[in-house]
This record gives structure tokens, sequence and C-alpha cells, in this order.
């Protein structure tokens, strides 16, 4: 008997450990800048400010007049600057996805056909058992997902598993897991795009098998 959705235990799939370095990066990219951002408005905030009986600076800019353009070499430095960084975060990104596509080469692997229709998620094995709102798969092995939709555009996400990709007509996505949690284990699949008025509830179940369940289940009727 399984259990009913009774705190399983959370296994992200490998990826979700790239993913969250990247995540981490593209935080600290942000706090450095905005810091640095911070800390010249302030700056300039407090160098310009008005203050009763004081003169104003002779470099200080005045309303509808540019006084002075600053240091042109060291704008452009930083425009570099930035321009690097968000360029090379967003290859990095590029990367990573494409990497992650590329499932590992398990001949022990599970291949299982994800299809979104308006409103659920069809589960179609390598050996044609097709099944749908349930998707099992065995513990400690290698399950690769190859996700698609036979009508509009739909994304599949494991939260748990902290998995998502887009299930697009006419395209196959590949995502990949390891179900190292308790057999039993019951987790929620839903779909993350608006799809239309039954969106809320397209979800679907993923069953964590024996193995040799698993493939009791995969050839019986």
């Amino acid at each position: 008997m399984y259990l009913a959705y009774a705190f399983p235990v959370t296994a992200p799939a490998p990826s979700a450990e790239h993913w969250q370095s990247l995540f981490t990066l593209y935080v600290i990219a942000a706090v450095i800048v905005a810091g640095v951002v911070f800390v010249l408005f302030f700056f300039f905030l407090v160098k310009y400010r008005r203050r009763p009986g004081v003169a104003e600076p002779a470099d200080a800019p005045k309303v509808g007049v540019m006084v002075d353009r600053g240091n042109p070499a060291l704008a452009a430095i930083l425009t570099a600057l930035l321009v690097a960084l968000f360029f090379g975060l967003t290859l990095n990104t590029f990367a990573l996805n494409a990497y992650l596509q590329q499932p590992p080469n398990d001949p022990n692997a599970v291949h299982i056909d994800v299809i979104g229709f308006q409103w659920g998620w069809r589960f179609v094995y390598s050996n044609g058992k097709d099944v749908i709102g349930e998707m099992r798969v065995p513990q400690h092995v290698t399950v690769i997902l190859n996700i698609t939709s036979q009508d509009v555009f739909h994304s599949f996400g494991i939260p748990d598993f902290k998995i998502k990709r887009d299930a697009l007509p006419g395209r196959v996505n590949v995502a990949w897991f390891v179900a190292d949690a308790n057999i039993g284990s019951v987790y929620k699949i839903r779909c993350y795009e608006l799809c239309g008025t039954g969106h809320a509830l397209m979800t679907a179940d993923l069953l964590v098998l024996d193995p040799a369940a698993f493939t009791t289940w995969l050839k019986g009727a």
C-alpha cells in the first residue's frame, strides 16, 4: 500500500545541484552590482546635498545643464565589465541547459515518454505500456523522460525533485533523475504553464517502487 502524500523523503534530481549553483552565482553577481550602485547613490546623495549657508560645490550638476560629463574611460570600462558579466552568465546558463539535456549513458535506465494534453499527463514506457495520471519508477534507478505535448504548450514539473521542462508540441525535451526515495513514496507532478481552463487540475502522481515490483508491474497487463 502506498503512502498518501505523507511527507515523503525529498529526492532532488542530480541536475538540481547544478541549477542551484548557477542560481547562487546569479544572486552573488546581483548583490555585488546592487551594492556598488547603492554605495555610489548614497555617496553622491551626501556629496551634493543642499546645506544651508554652504555654497554648492563647483562641480555640482545644474538642472538642465551638463556641467561635467564625468570620466568616459571609466564609464566604458564599467559598461564592458557589466556586459562581460551578464554575457558570461547567460552563456553559462545555455551551456548548462544543453549539458543537462544529455542523460547519462546507463544501460539499465528506464525510458518514459511523457505526453501532455489538455488536461492530463500520459506516460508511455519502452515496452508500450501506456498509463494516464500515474508514473511509476523503480527506486535507485536512472529514469529518463522524453517530454512533449500533443496539443498546446505545457510545462512538466516534479517540484520535490526540482525538475521542470517545457512540454511543447512537435518538440521533445529531455529530463532525468534517480528516485533515491523511500519505497512507496508518492510525489505530485504538475503543469506549470497556463494551458486552459483545466490547468489547475492537470496533475499526476509519481510512485516509487521496489525495482522487482516495478519490473513485475511493467510486464503485467
